[in-house]
């Protein structure tokens, strides 16, 4: 099954709109250079708002991939021999997240994954391919689908 993120907008709206009255301020005021740089921060916030993030959990792999307007811009494949470790915690009152340890790349993190069920998903390929698996107690309690003995 594929499991689809995009990452919380609230704080990066309050940001766009500061961003985009300062910049129109500087530029009225004729400080251009501030309002270049405002106004490019305003560009960067508006394309994060089109990413996407995509999950697949196959027997043996797990599928990742950051898509903008369902264009690829990256892929990666990760396979089990070269996770090291998967790490489950809480992030903040209502998240839970996943951090996927490699051998090869950078920890890949997967937070904010519709439907829930991702979390219970990756648990089982962590305990059917035998790989470290590491829990902490505030992401246990949360979860319905993990029981505390796995």
């Amino acid at each position: 099954m594929t499991y689809n993120a995009k990452y919380p907008t609230v704080v990066h709206s309050f940001i766009l709109s500061l961003m985009l009255v300062q910049g129109i301020y500087q530029l009225l005021h004729e400080n251009y250079g501030r309002a270049v740089v405002q106004l490019s921060i305003v560009f960067i916030i508006a394309f994060s708002y089109f990413i996407r993030y995509q999950v697949r959990v196959n027997k043996t792999s797990i599928h990742y991939q950051v898509m903008f307007l369902h264009v690829v811009l990256t892929s990666k494949e990760i396979s089990c021999m070269d996770i090291s470790k998967i790490v489950f915690k809480q992030i903040g009152r209502s998240s839970r997240a996943a951090y996927i340890f490699t051998n090869k790349f950078l920890p890949v993190r997967l937070v904010n994954f519709k439907p829930e069920s991702m979390y219970g998903e990756l648990h089982s390929f962590g305990k059917n391919n035998l790989l470290t698996i590491v829990m902490k107690d505030d992401f246990l309690y949360k979860s319905q689908e993990i029981s505390k003995e796995s």
